[in-house]
């Protein structure tokens, strides 16, 4: 795929920031954080637990780097596609994990990934959307979309508005989004049929939420991810207009609503029947 000028830039500027940022493959380097191994004991089990079963599944994981999250995806899933950009880092990888023998191992950009329709039942990023622009964004989303299985899952995770680490940086190209602009990106994504849009798909939203550990450890309750799921809609369904989500849910009164009710670090439960589907 040949990216616009823009486009071209943007991965040049990411490949540069990460290569000044990789030179050790360590968990120290994967969350730029001087604290990251004790945030990582807290942390990764939260993210799996949020994930859920991966029992025989096929999971592509975006961003794999040294193999924070590949290691417990494969311990379990039918396969896994561990991609990374940087070489050193998916080599690590490969080092540590290839015992498995369930991963194929890659290292690529995401944005250029290619992998068949409906192969796919999970789609795991920890740390991927906020390293491309806005149209790479939305691209890669609908890709995601045409990679899942009817029922298959988008898993990913994000900084809104800073960044969690507290390693110094030169320069930060990353793109620290409000969950809205991932909401706008998702939410529009959708498969239409060939079959006269009948079988169309689309994304439902399953639950949006802060990484409770991040807001234990470092009062920021701006680490939040998301879990989609690929759904049938008739294909004369308008996608999810949340226009609302800019001063009303995810406003600043409307996160303290949902935490009051719901407990610390709440954002969205997605619909109930979802929520017990999961």
């Amino acid at each position: 795929m040949e990216g616009s000028p823009q486009t071209c830039v943007e991965r040049a500027v990411q490949k540069q920031y990460w290569i000044e940022h990789s030179a050790n493959a360590t968990v120290e380097t994967m969350m730029l954080d001087s604290k990251a191994a004790d945030i990582d004991k807290m942390e990764r089990p939260e993210v799996l637990e949020l994930l859920g079963s991966v029992e025989g599944k096929d999971v592509v994981e975006l961003g794999a780097g040294i193999g924070r999250f590949t290691a417990p995806l494969a311990s379990t899933a039918k396969s896994v596609v561990a991609l990374d950009f940087m070489e050193n880092l998916i080599e690590e990888n490969r080092r540590t994990n290839s015992h498995y023998g369930n991963i194929d191992f890659r290292c690529g950009d995401a944005t250029e990934l290619e992998l068949p329709a409906s192969s796919q039942d999970l789609v795991f990023s920890n740390w991927l959307l906020m390293y491309l622009n806005d149209d790479e964004v939305r691209r890669l989303a609908q890709r995601m979309l045409g990679w899942l299985r009817p029922g298959g899952c988008i898993f990913f995770r994000e900084s809104c508005f800073r960044q969690s680490g507290d390693r110094a940086r030169g320069s930060n190209p990353s793109h620290y989004r409000s969950p809205r602009e991932y909401f706008a990106a998702f939410d529009f994504v959708r498969e239409d049929s060939d079959k006269g849009g009948a079988g169309a798909h689309q994304l439902e939203l399953a639950f949006c939420k802060s990484i409770d550990t991040y807001v234990r450890v470092k009062q920021n309750q701006n680490q939040i991810c998301w879990k989609w799921v690929k759904v049938p809609v008739p294909a004369s369904q308008p996608a999810v207009d949340r226009r609302f989500l800019d001063d009303g849910q995810y406003s600043s009164r409307g996160i303290a609503r949902y935490e009051w009710i719901f407990g610390e670090g709440f954002m969205s439960p997605g619909g109930s029947a979802t929520s017990e589907r999961l």
